[in-house]
C-alpha cells in the first residue's frame, strides 16, 4: 500500500503542474487575444448610447403613441419597417413592389431613425403611418473613424428595434417585422399566416436553403421577417433580446434561436419556400418563395440599391412612377438571378467526430441544433 502511494503521488504532481500549464495558457490567450477587449469597449459604448434612449422614452413618447393606437385600429396586422436616410431609395422601390399587390401597402407602416429620411417619405407616401425616433443624435456621437462604428450603428439600430418590438407587444398589438428589401414575389397578404399559427406567440423565418450543409442549422432564425403577437409574454421576450444585445457580442437573430429553445416562448418557424433571404439564391431553386430578403450579394463598393438592379429588382423608375412590367416578371428573374452565387456543392462536409458530438448533444439535450453556438457567430465581426 505505501509502494502504491509512493508512486501515485509523483503522478498526482505532474497531472497537477500540467493542469495549471494549461490554465495559464488559456489565461495568457485572453490577454493576447485583443478581441476580448475589443468587444468589451464595444459593449461599453453600446450601453452608453443605449441608455440615451431607454425603453421608457419610446413607448412613453407621444408621437410614438399615436402610432400604436392606429396600429392598434388596423384590421389586419401592419407590417412594420425601420429606415433611415441611408436606405430611403430602397424603401420607395419596396412600396412599388408592394403597389401591385392587393392589400399590402396599406399595411406598411415605417419607423424613421432621422427628420429628413421621415420628412421624404411622408412628402411621398402621406397615408403610411410613419413616426420618427430620431438616432441621428447618437451617431453623431461616434466619431467616422471610430472602431468598429458600422457594426456599433448596425446593432444600435437591432437594440432600438427591440426596444420598439417590446413596446408594441405590451400595448397588445399583433405586427410583422419586415425589412424594405424584401421582395414580394407573390400576395403574402392572402396566406393569412398567422392564422396558420393560432397558439404561436412568435413566428419567425430561418436562414438557410434546402442544401444538406444546412441541416445542422435548423431553426437558426434570419430575423427579416417575423411576426409577434403582442402579450406580456412578447414583451418579455425582446426584454430579454435587448439584455442579452447590451451584455454579449450577439445579433438579434441568434438571440431569438435561443430564446426560441425555451419553453414558455412558443416559437414556429416559417418554410424556406414562403419566406426565405439571400441563401435561396445558393441553392437549388426548386421553389421561388413568396418573400426573399435581399441580405447579400453586394460586390465591394456597391450599395443594397447596385444588388438590386444587377438582380432587375427595381421598380421604381426615376420620375417616381412604379414599373408594372418588372414586377410581373419579377418571379422569373429571382428563378435565374444571381448565377454565380449557386453553390456547387452543397453536402454537408462534416467527420465523424463532429457527427457524432452533434447527435449526442440534441439527445442529451445540451445545445440541441447548436443554438449556442450560433450567439458567438458575429464575434469574429469586431
Amino acid at each position: 500500500m505505501a509502494v502504491h502511494a509512493k508512486h501515485s503521488a509523483p503522478v498526482l504532481i505532474i497531472l497537477l503542474i500540467f493542469g495549471v500549464a494549461v490554465l495559464l495558457v488559456r489565461f495568457s490567450e485572453v490577454f493576447i487575444d485583443h478581441r476580448v477587449f475589443r468587444q468589451k469597449n464595444f459593449l461599453y459604448t453600446l450601453n452608453n448610447l443605449s441608455a440615451q434612449i431607454p425603453f421608457e422614452k419610446i413607448h412613453n413618447d407621444p408621437d410614438f403613441e399615436e402610432f400604436s393606437y392606429v396600429l392598434k385600429t388596423m384590421p389586419k396586422a401592419p407590417y412594420l419597417i425601420l429606415y433611415d436616410s441611408s436606405n430611403i431609395d430602397v424603401v420607395l422601390n419596396h412600396i412599388c413592389n408592394l403597389k401591385f399587390i392587393p392589400n399590402a401597402s396599406s399595411r406598411l407602416v415605417a419607423v424613421a431613425f432621422d427628420e429628413k429620411a421621415q420628412l421624404t417619405l411622408k412628402k411621398q407616401h402621406p397615408a403610411i403611418p410613419n413616426v420618427l425616433i430620431n438616432l441621428k443624435p447618437l451617431m453623431d456621437q461616434m466619431e467616422p473613424k471610430m472602431e468598429n462604428r458600422g457594426y456599433l450603428v448596425y446593432t444600435l439600430a437591432l437594440v432600438v428595434h427591440a426596444k420598439i418590438c417590446a413596446s408594441l407587444a405590451l400595448r397588445g398589438i399583433d405586427f410583422w417585422s419586415m425589412h424594405q428589401d424584401t421582395l414580394w414575389t407573390q400576395n403574402f397578404d392572402l396566406m393569412n399566416v398567422e392564422d396558420r399559427y393560432p397558439d404561436a406567440n412568435l413566428l419567425f423565418d430561418t436562414i438557410g436553403n434546402e442544401n444538406p450543409s444546412y441541416h445542422r442549422m435548423q431553426h437558426w432564425v434570419c430575423g427579416a421577417t417575423f411576426f409577434v403577437r403582442g402579450s406580456p409574454t412578447t414583451y418579455q421576450f425582446f426584454s430579454q433580446v435587448e439584455s442579452f444585445m447590451l451584455t454579449s457580442q450577439s445579433p438579434d437573430s441568434s438571440i431569438f434561436s435561443y430564446l426560441c429553445g425555451h419553453h414558455q416562448y412558443k416559437c414556429e418557424f416559417l418554410p424556406r419556400w414562403m419566406v426565405s433571404s439571400f441563401d435561396y439564391f445558393a441553392g437549388p431553386r426548386e421553389n421561388v418563395p413568396v418573400l426573399i430578403q435581399m441580405d447579400g450579394g453586394k460586390l465591394p463598393g456597391e450599395s443594397k440599391m447596385d444588388v438590386l438592379r444587377r438582380g432587375k429588382f427595381v421598380f421604381r423608375n426615376e420620375n417616381g412612377t412604379c414599373d408594372e412590367r418588372n414586377f410581373h416578371k419579377l418571379r422569373e428573374y429571382v428563378k435565374f438571378g444571381f448565377p454565380d452565387s449557386i453553390q456547387k456543392d452543397g453536402s454537408l462536409r462534416e467527420n465523424w467526430y463532429s457527427k457524432t458530438v452533434y447527435i449526442l448533444k440534441n439527445f442529451f439535450n445540451v445545445d440541441p441544433w447548436n443554438r449556442k453556438f450560433y450567439l458567438t457567430i458575429h464575434q469574429t465581426l469586431i
